[in-house]
């Protein structure tokens, strides 16, 4: 089998040498930026134009290195696969927007969406509490006794319980279908 990968590693350090015929310096620093938790990138280009790539792992990943290069290969390919399929729908993605700008779509009373409500706040308010108190509890430089995370929480339940919001209404008029799919087709 040939060893095609020029890959060196010094501890927590490895450089690779990656092919700019193959990934082009866009994917390779949005699949770096990827890693970026993981540790530190370095770039330099090599006398044929292709990227060597230096990575110094963080003090707290405790990966080897050879699984951090496995794991960096894997996400090459995916924002290259990524990039190519924005690319290759390009043309599709401009049509849509085009349509919904000029408006081929809405006939009269196609669609109808009453806006007219309260914004309600989708928060998940009995785990964000909890949370709350689990940081309360471990910060030992907060002072704040029971009474007032007591009067805290009551005054959050009393705001949240007297919350009316009116669901959205949504109507579409089957009539209009027909003549919408005419007016998309007609644009071609």
């Amino acid at each position: 089998m040939e060893q095609f990968l020029n890959k060196q590693i010094n501890g927590n350090v490895f450089e690779l040498l990656i092919d700019k015929d193959i990934f082009a310096k866009d994917i390779v620093l949005k699949a770096a930026y990827n890693f970026l938790d993981r540790g530190y990138f370095f770039f330099k280009l090599d006398t044929n134009k292709n990227i060597i790539l230096q990575f110094t792992a963080k003090d707290w990943i405790n990966e080897s290195a050879e699984h951090i290069i496995g794991e960096f290969s894997d996400e090459l390919l995916s924002v290259y696969l990524r990039d190519k399929l924005e690319h290759d729908n390009k043309d599709i993605r401009e049509k849509i927007v085009g349509a919904a700008i000029t408006n081929s779509l809405d006939s009269a009373n196609f669609v109808e969406l009453n806006t007219d409500r309260q914004e309600q706040n989708q928060i998940d308010f009995d785990k964000d509490i909890d949370e709350i108190l689990r940081e309360i509890e471990n910060d030992p430089e907060l002072k704040i006794d029971e009474a007032e995370i007591e009067r805290i929480l009551r005054e959050i339940e009393e705001e949240t319980s007297n919350m009316d919001v009116e669901e959205p209404k949504i109507s579409l008029d089957t009539n209009n279908i027909e003549d919408a799919k005419a007016k998309f087709q007609n644009r071609g």
